[in-house]
């Protein structure tokens, strides 16, 4: 009996060391439970920018389609698809042989012209002094009426007039003529690159298809447009990235070159080109573009971290730390351009934020910072 009275004993003393373990254990465990890590920045004054992403494609600042100007067969082709060409060099040749007939008839005429105009000339000299000596002669009576008029009608210079305007109509001819001529050898319009190339040697040449196509890259314009809120808030000459991942991972520099005052038709955007500097020919037409505007900015604002915001009862709150506590801290936001947002009212310089962990707190909830 006594023994049994012991072992009852020993077997409460342990329940009872046990039970008080525990609790304090769960003590511990409570007080560290409420011990939250977090990471903190100090607020300042930033400069906030927010941009607009447009999108669009590659065009040549300059293209021009050849057509020739008259039909014929082609004689040589001194250009192919992707070669650089000057303004004025030869694309390529038309068989010249009947407009070469053609200005040696007109030089031909033109000749023929001219000496009849000589001759005329002379005659007509000749018949201005006979006239002269007619009208003395008809004044002493020495002569009929009718032989002073018919000297007169000779002294006329309608038939001068006449050989005059046939010359320049030969000189006119003879000029077409050597322009046709010229016309057989096509040249480039512009400076740039050959796009396309649609003739061969010994094919007819029609003016009615485009024989080579050029394009001036050493510029190329994007064409795109922009909302009616942006459209107050960008400028011509304003400078703008744009990506071009076919061409390069970093960003090209372009400027607005062209701002349209008025939507498209039947549209609610406005028209804007933006004009690249292309002289390395990184960049080739019909590319897809991005383009990144400034929409807005702000200077020497104070700005935090867009994800330290926290929607607390429908309001913005951050956490702000105080003796190792978290302290809820109502603010009124401005500007947001993703990363960063403008703090209107709430926070000054100086003050330290949760930036990591925000989600986690509550009013008063011990923290422990994360260096």
């Amino acid at each position: 009996m006594k023994r049994k009275i012991i072992l009852i004993f020993t077997a409460i003393l342990l329940i009872t060391l046990l039970s008080t373990g525990c609790e304090k254990k769960n003590k511990v465990f409570a007080k560290q439970e409420k011990l939250i890590r977090v990471k903190t920045e100090k607020v300042s004054k930033k400069n906030l920018i927010l941009k607009t992403t447009l999108s669009g494609k590659i065009k040549p600042f300059e293209e021009s389609s050849i057509v020739p100007k008259i039909p014929g067969k082609v004689t040589s082709v001194n250009v192919e698809i992707g070669d650089r060409v000057k303004k004025g060099d030869i694309l390529f040749k038309l068989d010249q042989q009947d407009m070469l007939n053609a200005v040696k008839q007109a030089e031909a005429a033109y000749n023929l012209a001219v000496a009849n105009f000589n001759l005329t000339k002379e005659s007509f000299e000749n018949s201005k002094r006979n006239f002269e000596r007619s009208k003395v002669l008809y004044k002493q009576g020495a002569i009929s009426k009718q032989a002073f008029e018919q000297s007169k009608l000779q002294a006329s210079d309608a038939k001068l007039e006449a050989a005059k305007a046939s010359v320049e109509q030969a000189r006119i001819n003879l000029e077409n003529a050597k322009l046709k001529l010229s016309d057989c050898i096509v040249k480039a319009p512009i400076s740039g690159f050959i796009t396309s190339v649609g003739i061969n040697k010994g094919e007819m040449a029609s003016s009615n298809m485009p024989a080579v196509t050029i394009a001036n890259l050493d510029t190329v314009i994007i064409e795109t447009s922009i909302s009616e809120h942006l459209i107050n808030k960008v400028h011509k000459g304003d400078e703008v990235d744009v990506f071009i991942k076919s061409a390069s991972q970093k960003p090209f520099k372009g400027k607005i070159s062209a701002l349209s005052p008025a939507p498209t038709k039947n549209g609610l955007t406005y028209p804007i080109k933006i004009a690249l500097d292309n002289k390395d020919a990184l960049v080739k037409a019909g590319m897809f573009a991005e383009i990144s505007i400034v929409s807005d900015k702000k200077e020497n604002i104070i700005a935090i971290p867009s994800d330290a915001i926290v929607i607390k009862d429908g309001n913005e709150v951050v956490f702000l730390i105080d003796n190792n506590q978290a302290k809820e801290q109502k603010v009124s936001l401005g500007l947001d351009n993703g990363k960063y947002v403008e703090i209107l009212k709430g926070l000054k310089e100086g003050d330290i934020i949760v930036i990591k962990g925000q989600n986690y707190l509550e009013e008063g909830n011990k923290i422990e910072i994360i260096k």
